[in-house]
């Protein structure tokens, strides 16, 4: 597995923040309040708003015209150091550059650089704080005596000319209290100054609490509920609440003990934050899941194609799900149970891509994922573990088992490609696009597009839609067979008829993508009929005992009128029974158990043999058969081919063919392709098979009159 650890862990943002802030005063007033150059910076370096010392600092070291950015303003190198942590602080982890960061003129600007406080700005603007502290000799004359300075409390002439200077200048600044701290309070001490000026209704020992976990190195809010609010529970919108924001001030090494350490702004009647994170949550994630929606999956794909610009370590994978007869489990089941299935998916899906894979449902049966990876191959191979995770999902209802697959698209970015963020949506059609060629095949299958620089949704016009199957025409229609051959006498025992589409609509569309859209239309009964018509017509006029199978869906099994036309062409020619062999597929008969044992205990009246098509070998599906008129088992392919990987399962492969034996059922191997295979069938006692190695499906000439 190819994956990049340097990645960063949590490049989702925090969906639950405290408050979607907006650029006022406040904000302007906060910069203005700190003792060294800061600036609110947006994702691209662009300055949004700065304080009165960052342009005293561009003035003193003669930067001719105010800097639009920071790219314009820093050198080259300042910038790229610059460019990968202010990366990091939008993805919400606080970073800092230690060392000389210079300016174009080569000037030293500042020798400690930190971002923090990741907020929203008015228009969803997003941006970060970023602070420039220079040395000691640089600083600015800003001391404070000790002790806390309450806004108000303490009387002008008490204070250093400094400390008068500083307080005058928040004073002007800021229409909210403030408190300072000196750092030599305890916690419980600081809990109980700030209850008193804000007057609220709080534990003042969970208050202290709060305060030892909020620490003193990052600028962090605290929310108290005002005074004489009452709680609201009659959906309307919560209690007013106080904000006191702790704003650090860093230590000035040449300044007395006692001096300012940490500044609270105090702010009454703001919203309830809780309510706010709750309302953005809604916004960005899927009610039932809890995965993420479409629009935040957009904007967690533009994110990573922002990483990209920076972290050319890794390409991008993006995949679009879109699950294969679902509408089964809904209609059987009830949507409960659809619902059901849809959280295993979820957490299938979660447990596949892991902690660096972004998983979103984006519509009722349709997800979304994306995962860094080094190449195609990479990326391949995790769409097929997702249908493999697919594969081991067993809901249970009552005596009904629902299983599921799907159809994986692919759209693999290669680094060397350049997207702007603008392009995610484009980025999601391409695999959306690759998922809809994989249904044109019958879905279960991954479909991967190579991204181009040039690519967009508009420039795709392959065919997606599947014809409606009622609008085919019997000579569109055609009948292939396929051998099945005894091991133990290598002659053909038996032909499985196989539903073909010929013609210039059946091109790039296979017979399983048709029928599938057949079975959701509800027309897959009229094909099961007029394919048993087809190939009792063909058994009446030879006089072969080959046995003859075909596949019948399980809403061919419980409509009433393919049962009557089964019923009346075998009453008027008893032998063709003894000719035909019914499968259903083990799928179909798990989701309807009670309906497939009534199937064939009616067919087996007439002297007809059935079989389960695409055995998958559970122990227990083979117990549910007890008792039930099963002649044959045919082994899904993959059974076979996991001996061939690993001897070792063959004990168990043939202890299961043993099991089959003994409840009077027979078994028939499929998709042997290679001569190696068929050997292995002889080990395993196999009484007949099916596939490439003994023959390929070819034109039924039986049927042709």
């Amino acid at each position: 597995m190819q994956i990049s650890h340097r990645l960063m862990r949590d490049r989702r943002e925090d969906l639950a923040r405290a408050q979607s802030n907006t650029l006022s005063a406040f904000h302007a007033s906060l910069l203005d309040a700190l003792p060294f150059a800061a600036a609110y910076v947006a994702r691209d370096g662009s300055l949004l708003v700065r304080n009165k010392q960052f342009a005293a600092t561009c003035d003193r070291l003669a930067v001719q015209s105010a800097p639009e950015g920071l790219q314009s303003l820093l050198s080259a190198e300042s910038w790229k150091r610059c460019e990968l942590i202010l990366s990091a602080a939008f993805s919400g982890l606080p970073a800092e550059v230690s060392g000389e960061v210079r300016l174009r003129s080569g000037a030293i600007f500042c020798h400690h650089l930190t971002c923090t406080s990741h907020v929203f700005l008015k228009h969803d603007i997003e941006a970060v704080l970023v602070q420039f502290e220079a040395e000691p000799a640089d600083w600015d004359q800003l001391t404070c005596e000790a002790g806390k300075v309450e806004h108000g409390s303490v009387s002008e002439e008490s204070l250093p000319d400094t400390a008068r200077q500083l307080n005058s200048r928040f004073l002007d600044c800021f229409p909210d209290e403030l408190l300072f701290f000196d750092g030599s309070e305890s916690a419980g001490a600081m809990a109980h100054t700030l209850l008193q000026a804000t007057g609220a209704s709080y534990d003042p020992d969970l208050l202290a609490e709060t305060l030892e976990c909020a620490g003193g190195k990052l600028t962090q809010s605290v929310y108290l509920p005002e005074s004489g609010q009452p709680d609201t529970d009659d959906g309307s919108s919560g209690p007013k609440m106080c904000e006191v924001r702790l704003v650090p001030i860093p230590a000035d090494p040449r300044a007395n003990k006692g001096q300012p350490t940490l500044m609270a702004v105090i702010r009454h009647n703001v919203d309830n934050p809780g309510e706010i994170a709750e309302n953005k949550r809604l916004a960005y994630q899927d009610p039932l899941t809890g995965l993420e929606n479409r629009r935040a999956f957009t904007r967690s794909l533009r994110r990573e194609l922002d990483r990209m610009c920076c972290d050319r370590e890794t390409g991008l994978a993006v995949y679009y799900i879109d699950l294969d007869e679902f509408k089964k489990v809904n209609d059987l089941g009830g949507h409960d149970a659809g619902d059901d299935m849809l959280l295993h998916v979820a957490n299938s899906l979660k447990l596949t891509l892991g902690e660096f894979g972004t998983v979103a449902r984006i519509g009722g049966d349709e997800f979304a994922a994306m995962l860094p990876v080094t190449s195609e191959e990479t990326a391949l191979e995790f769409a097929e573990r997702i249908l493999e995770g697919f594969s081991r999902i067993r809901l249970e209802l009552k005596d009904r088992v629902f299983t599921i697959s799907g159809s994986v698209g692919v759209a693999f970015l290669d680094r060397s490609i350049e997207l702007k963020d603008e392009d995610a949506t484009a980025l999601l059609g391409l695999a959306d696009s690759a998922c809809l060629r994989g249904k044109r095949i019958g879905g279960k299958s991954v479909q991967v597009h190579q991204v181009t620089s040039g690519d967009c949704p508009s420039g795709n016009g392959e065919q997606t839609n599947v014809p409606a199957p009622e609008s085919f025409c019997g000579k569109e229609l055609v009948l292939y067979s396929m051998p099945i051959v005894s091991m133990a006498t290598s002659e053909v025992c038996g032909m499985e008829v196989l539903l073909r589409l010929q013609g210039d609509r059946a091109k790039g569309l296979s017979s399983r993508a048709w029928i599938s859209a057949a079975e959701r239309s509800g027309f897959i009964a009229q094909v099961d009929a007029w394919t048993l018509n087809r190939v009792l017509d063909a058994a009446e006029r030879t006089a072969t005992r080959t046995l003859l199978t075909m596949n019948v869906s399980a809403e061919s099994a419980r409509d009433p009128n393919f049962r009557d036309a089964l019923h009346h062409r075998l009453s008027v020619n008893p032998l063709l029974a003894s000719r035909l062999c019914l499968e259903i597929a083990e799928r179909d008969f798990l989701r309807e158990p009670a309906t497939v044992e009534s199937f064939f205990r009616f067919v087996s009246e007439f002297g007809c043999q059935t079989a389960i098509d695409d055995f998958a070998g559970h122990w227990p599906v083979l117990s549910r058969l007890t008792g039930m008129r099963v002649e044959w088992l045919k082994l899904e392919a993959g059974l076979t081919r996991q001996v061939m990987r690993d001897p070792s399962k063959a004990t168990i492969l043939n202890g299961l063919i043993g099991a089959a034996r003994d409840l009077g059922m027979k078994v028939i191997a499929k998709h042997i392709e290679t001569p190696a295979e068929a050997a292995l069938l002889t080990t395993l006692d196999i009484e007949a098979a099916q596939g490439f190695h003994f023959g390929r499906p070819a034109p039924w000439t039986e049927t042709v009159a």
